[in-house]
């Protein structure tokens, strides 16, 4: 059986950003603003881009964060991708191709020339989109959480995004109601 590739990182983060998440410790869960201005959308992106957001790259990524929630949706409802608008986005991207040594070893390698941070984040999802297993995107399973993530556990049962906080919180509900299950039925 094939390994599952890698986690979709950049689909997973642009899909899952403005929905409602109650980090560990946090009374009630909160939403930010999807890629609100150029200093939300650096700290937002940051597992993803090393250089800051330009006011001008914001409307682009708006753009594609729609599109790769509309996508992880087609794919959670198992119906057909519409790819046009992330392709029209990662037109602006080009690659050449080089020719380079590596311990003695002659081979071939794409340099890509992104023109923009919307263009790079464009053609990083649509390379994660083409190797992405359908099957592995999942939501998480815990009735308060809409987050989604990928399963890349082999036997493919990963039910929550995280185990901290969904894990345990879920683990612990079940404990609970077993627990008043039980003292429920006992005679008086």
């Amino acid at each position: 059986m094939a390994e599952p590739t890698a986690a979709p990182q950049a689909l997973l983060l642009l899909a899952n950003l403005g929905r409602p998440r109650r980090p560990a410790g946090a009374a009630a869960p909160h939403s930010e603003p999807i890629l609100p201005d150029s200093t939300g959308a650096s700290a937002q992106l940051a597992e993803l881009v090393d250089q800051p957001v330009a006011v001008a790259d914001l409307a682009d990524l708006r753009r594609l964060q729609r599109a790769a929630a509309q996508a992880a949706e087609a794919i959670l409802a198992g119906e057909a991708l519409i790819c046009a608008e992330i392709n029209a986005l990662a037109a602006d991207s080009a690659a050449r191709v080089e020719l380079v040594v590596t311990a003695g070893v002659l081979r071939r390698q794409l340099v890509w020339a992104d023109t923009s941070l919307a263009a790079a984040l464009a053609r990083r999802l649509v390379e994660e989109l083409s190797t992405l297993e359908p099957d592995r995107l999942r939501r998480c399973a815990r009735p308060e959480c809409d987050l989604l993530f990928y399963d890349t556990t082999r036997s493919r049962t990963r039910r929550w995004h995280a185990e901290d906080p969904c894990g345990w919180r879920e683990r612990q509900r079940v404990h609970r109601r077993r627990q008043s299950d039980d003292n429920g039925d006992r005679p008086a």
